[in-house]
């Protein structure tokens, strides 16, 4: 029997803890009153740039990440100043939210240096992020150069080596792809029916479309797939919002003529909606995409096979572009590289931007890079239609087809980020309004043209066995300057490649250096080769041939370095006096400066016009057929 006065003392011990957790409580809770707990701030990722040729005083802000904040809930402090705002997306120019791929307009605001973002709701003014530019905010995504770019200095200071071991790859000469990344379990094989897949019985485990926002069954099918495969059936998939890949998984149609995508923005929603692949060992293949959907590739490894990509939706209606590229490879934070992808017959037809497009976002100052990128037997044709209200742009072009601005070209390879190791083999561009093929000659500038960093990497551009043909014939923008087959610049080299009826040049090399042309033809362009603007180390060699030019065959001036070799014109036209003509640009003095240290071999057929003016410090070797 135990003893009482334990028992009692038990109790009493147990009511004085119990009392005290109650004043403990109290405490706590009168503390908590009297203490709001913190308040939620925003987080939201922004870039800057300066407003479209039509309205370049304006500073625009891009929602490039993060949570939409409403028209008023914050203000834009432009240089320590609160500036009027609007927010535009894809429908509407004064919208109420601001959320991804949507833009903030402050109009006449050139030449700012800084902005911040303030988030007005709660107890008070909280900065959410601000920007500094001494040099004043650039266009972004980049404005391709004009002929207002001040010539590069000569001999252009060399850019040094890539930082670091630099991954290199065999790449096969053929047109072979290589080969996609297996699952890392394959048994998660996962399919998704279309609301008219022909035959959707018998497959399982198996998400069933209806028709409206279907990228919801298709994002829970690449959940549930993870690492593994999602197989998309025959039929129409009608999405309203994102498809977003995950880590080592493959997303398969039945081909790109069975299995269609098609994104459409919702009535008063961005159109800012890629399939997404923000992931690594990622496989995209056989489906056709429309409306506002694209593939944006923001990691490596990444293989896209059998894509068919156009801004018209299922019902014939034309969509604004939002991304920079049909197929948008973008360097962004937190990374520096985007290595190992390839485009294998992926075609762009029909679209509002860019058909293929590689850039990095460079609104910190970080120099990042695409490196190992190959294209094989990818098409472009069709890209860009002008921007309304563009001198020269006929009313044709309204804000309902209008392109996503007035510099696109069917293949935009180089523009902000270094470009080491890319491939271009057996591919086509055609009547893009601007250039077909385009690699930018490299300089950082901001919009006043002053330098904000390095001069791009180029290391190794090789392409195989392309055309491109008619592009800039449809331009009318009275501000037009590519419109050319290749539009290049440094350490590249063409084999086999053919230019037809380009607007401008068939070959165009701006500020080129270390470049060379093999076996490469050129009919009925207005110029055939057109190098100049402090280009070096140039070879037009092994029977290249150009025909039936407009002007000249060659257009060269403020170079140095060329190297001409068994070179033949036919039935050229020729201008001032010449079928070739080395050192004029157009009576402008900073770009026309003599070409020397060169060499020329060159026979002409059909035409007795002299073939080439002989200004002293070159060698020449000129013949008639």
């Amino acid at each position: 029997m135990p003893n009482s006065d334990n028992a009692v003392s038990e109790v009493i011990a147990g009511v004085l803890l119990i009392a005290l957790v109650l004043i403990g409580f109290t405490i706590v809770a009168s503390y908590v009153a009297s203490s709001p707990l913190p308040e939620k701030v925003p987080k939201v990722q922004f870039s800057i740039r300066n407003g479209s040729s039509a309205t370049p005083t304006n500073l625009v802000l891009i929602h490039e990440g993060g949570e939409a904040l409403a028209y008023g809930s914050f203000e834009v402090v432009v240089d320590g100043n609160p500036a009027g705002y609007r927010i535009e997306n894809s429908t509407s120019h004064n919208a109420n939210y601001w959320r991804m791929g949507d833009s903030v307009v402050i109009s006449n605001k050139s030449g700012a240096k800084s902005v911040a973002l303030v988030y007005t709701l709660g107890s008070g003014r909280t900065a959410l992020r601000s920007v500094n530019s001494p040099g004043g905010f650039y266009v972004f995504p980049s404005r391709d150069a004009d002929e207002t770019l001040e010539p590069l200095p000569t001999p252009y200071p060399s850019p040094g080596t890539y930082p670091g071991p630099l991954p290199t790859y065999d790449w096969p000469v053929g047109p072979d792809p290589l080969p996609t990344f297996a699952p890392t379990d394959p048994s998660k094989h996962v399919y998704v029916a279309a609301s008219d897949s022909e035959n959707p019985t018998g497959h399982s485990p198996l998400f069933v479309c209806d028709g409206s926002d279907d990228e919801r069954e298709i994002n829970d099918a690449i959940s549930m797939a993870a690492g593994g495969v999602v197989e998309l059936l025959d039929g129409n998939f009608r999405c309203s919002g994102r498809i977003t890949l995950r880590e080592h998984t493959t997303l398969v149609g039945q081909g790109s003529a069975l299995t269609t995508i098609e994104i459409k923005a919702d009535p008063g929603q961005s159109g800012y909606l890629p399939i997404s692949v923000g992931a690594e060992y990622v496989n995209l293949e056989g489906f056709t995409m429309r409306g506002n959907a694209f593939i944006m590739i923001t990691r490596s490894h990444v293989r896209v096979h059998d894509v068919y990509a156009t801004s018209v939706d299922l019902d014939g209606v034309w969509h604004k572009s939002s991304g920079n590229g049909m197929f948008f490879v973008w360097v962004a934070p937190p990374f520096w590289t985007i290595d190992d992808v390839e485009f294998y017959r992926c075609e762009a037809y029909q679209c509002h931007t860019h058909g293929f497009n590689m850039n990095q976002d460079f609104s910190d100052g970080v120099e990042r890079s695409t490196t190992n990128i190959r294209f094989v037997q990818c098409r472009a044709a069709l890209c860009g239609f002008g921007a309304s209200g563009d001198p020269g742009v006929p009313a044709s072009v309204t804000s309902t087809n209008e392109s996503r601005s007035e510099w696109i070209t069917g293949f935009d390879f180089h523009e902000w980020q270094d470009l080491l190791n890319l491939t271009v083999l057996n591919c086509v561009a055609e009547d893009n309004w601007e250039s077909g093929f385009h690699l930018e000659p490299g300089a950082r500038y901001s919009a006043d043209g002053g330098n904000i960093g390095n001069r791009t990497i180029s290391e190794n551009i090789v392409f195989r066995n392309c055309i491109s043909q008619n592009n800039g014939q449809r331009n009318t923008y009275g501000g037009h300057f590519f419109m050319s087959g290749y539009y290049l610049s440094r350490d590249t080299h063409l084999y086999d490649c053919i230019s037809i009826n380009n607007r401008n040049a068939g070959f165009y090399v701006h500020s080129g250096d270390s470049s060379s042309f093999d076996h490469c033809t050129d009919v009925g362009s207005t110029y055939g080769w057109k190098v100049c603007k402090a280009s070096s180390n140039i070879d037009i060699v092994n029977n290249c041939a150009s025909t039936n030019n407009l002007r000249w065959a060659l257009w060269l001036s403020f170079s140095r370095d060329i190297t001409v070799s068994q070179f033949q014109h036919y039935n050229v036209r020729g201008d001032r006096g010449y079928q070739n003509i080395l050192g004029w640009y157009k009576d402008e003095p900073k770009y026309q400066q003599p070409v020397t240290g060169s060499e020329f071999d060159i026979t002409a057929y059909g035409n007795g016009m002299p073939i080439i003016n002989q200004p002293g410090g070159n060698i020449y070797s000129i013949s008639y057929g």
